[in-house]
């Protein structure tokens, strides 16, 4: 059986790797074509929880605990961001380093210079890069200022909510 004449195979920077084919960067545009990163963002609660460069490894899973959360943004003390600790970076630490991890700052962690996003860029476009990446959390900045962070989780319980109504819509119409 032949491939769909839309597959791509593999590109030779991501051997190995999954890469996003042209039919799911097709449905990404289809499905998020309007919705943007600043719409995902007024859903939510509006908490946004952040750590500085000189905070220690401890106290960052003191916070991630606390807030049921797996990855913080790191700022400087203008709010700007400078990096971003995640689950798995603490896991490496500890993997590395043992408990004397948990006494290090987080900037000997942290992944510095993070991708980030705008409220403005799309939905879509941020998923693609967030897959394409492997990462789930990506900070939304102006103006190299924090404003937020969006997750896969965001835009997962986003597109349900979209579908769900779609649905009622659906259901409505046949009802008359």
């Amino acid at each position: 059986m032949a491939a769909p004449s839309s597959y791509q195979g593999p590109r030779a920077e991501h051997k190995g790797q999954q890469s996003v084919s042209q039919d799911a960067h097709i449905a990404f545009e289809k499905a998020y074509s309007q919705t943007t990163v600043g719409d995902i963002l007024e859903e939510k609660d509006g908490a946004l929880f952040s750590v500085t460069v000189s905070s220690s490894l401890a106290s960052v899973i003191a916070e991630l605990h606390t807030h049921k959360i797996g990855n913080l943004p790191v700022i400087d003390p203008n709010a700007g961001l400078v990096g971003v600790i995640s689950e798995r970076d603490i896991i490496r630490a500890t993997g590395e380093f043992g408990e004397e991890a948990l006494s290090r700052p987080v900037r000997d962690f942290m992944t510095a210079n993070p991708q980030t996003c705008s409220q403005e860029d799309k939905v879509g476009d941020v998923m693609i890069r967030m897959t394409e990446g492997r990462f789930r959390h990506m900070p939304v900045v102006d103006n190299d200022v924090l404003e937020g962070v969006i997750s896969i989780r965001d835009i997962v319980i986003h597109r349900v909510k979209e579908v769900e109504f779609e649905t009622l819509r659906l259901k409505q119409l046949m009802v008359g």
